[in-house]
């Protein structure tokens, strides 16, 4: 193999990139079945087995974490003890990392996912249950609740949002990230039956009307915007994805791979600049965050 493991919008040669791409596809075969996941949405398996394999290493989990982690220790301040809930936790990265720091439960509703993140991170607690039901009883514990790339999984997204900061105590924390820019949907949106992406207006909206006040709202994973806009402006130019199984996930070469990470989490900086500021951290990115405290 050519370049084996350098992710193919690393490699600018048309022809190349053509001819891998669709040899890539085809080796993928048809699509396995789906199961249903975060409350109400559908996700695919292959996107659980990606998950799964990827989320402890791969430079775009790494990087999210290393981005959000002052906007966790912002909301856990003063209460270090209390609980961290992370609703729709798929197959428990977020929980195995944070749980060394901090008290944290994961709920999801799919079997499949609660049974990779108990076989993964078996000193962490995981609950299999419907969201709504499950909240109820960790609402006097909890200080901080993470929705982190859920909502875009759910039909009724506002009733989700709202379910969970009505479930939400006094001073406690929502914090809610999502998937950013309706122009760079691709087959890897597809593979995770995301229903949406969002615009800064869009998830301004979705908030409008809780009882929240929100700390901040602005994109983020910002400065990898340029390769990854281009990359996925190519894969539907020639409708294919640009990872395994239809999905963007691929794992680069180590150094690479520590790079991508280290300039994602690189944005943690300007976003805990931006708290309390009213003013997005970045204007333009791939994701965006909102940082809501209960009222």
């Amino acid at each position: 193999m050519l370049f084996p493991g350098i992710p193919r919008f690393y490699i600018f040669n048309s022809d190349f990139i053509r001819s891998r791409w669709l040899a890539a596809w085809e080796r993928s075969g048809q699509r396995a079945g789906v199961e249903y996941g975060r409350e109400g949405g559908k996700v695919d398996t292959l996107m659980f087995d990606a998950h799964a394999r990827m989320e402890a290493e791969h430079w775009w989990f790494v990087g999210r974490r290393r981005a959000l982690l002052p906007l966790f220790e912002s909301a856990m301040a003063g209460h270090e003890t209390d609980l961290v809930v992370d609703v729709g936790c798929g197959t428990g990265g977020t929980v195995g990392t944070l749980g060394r720091s901090y008290r944290m439960i994961g709920i999801d509703q799919s079997a499949e996912a609660i049974t990779a993140a108990r076989r993964n991170y078996p000193e962490q607690s995981f609950i299999l249950g419907a969201v709504a039901s499950e909240l109820a009883e960790l609402a006097g514990e909890a200080a901080l609740y993470l929705i982190m790339d859920v909502l875009e999984h759910v039909e009724d997204d506002r009733g989700f949002l709202a379910t969970v900061v009505d479930q939400a105590r006094t001073g406690s924390h929502v914090l809610v990230t999502v998937p950013a820019g309706r122009h760079l949907w691709s087959r890897h949106d597809e593979t995770a039956s995301h229903l949406r992406r969002y615009e800064w207006d869009s998830l301004s909206a979705l908030i409008q009307g809780l009882p929240v006040e929100t700390r901040l709202l602005s994109y983020f994973n910002s400065r990898l915007y340029p390769p990854i806009s281009l990359a996925r402006w190519i894969g539907r130019r020639l409708a294919v994805s640009l990872g395994q199984n239809n999905t963007d996930f691929a794992m680069p070469p180590a150094p690479v791979n520590g790079l991508l990470a280290r300039l994602f989490g690189g944005e943690a900086t300007a976003l805990a600049a931006a708290l309390d500021q009213g003013r997005p951290a970045y204007r333009q990115g791939v994701s965006l965050v909102a940082l809501l405290r209960r009222r």
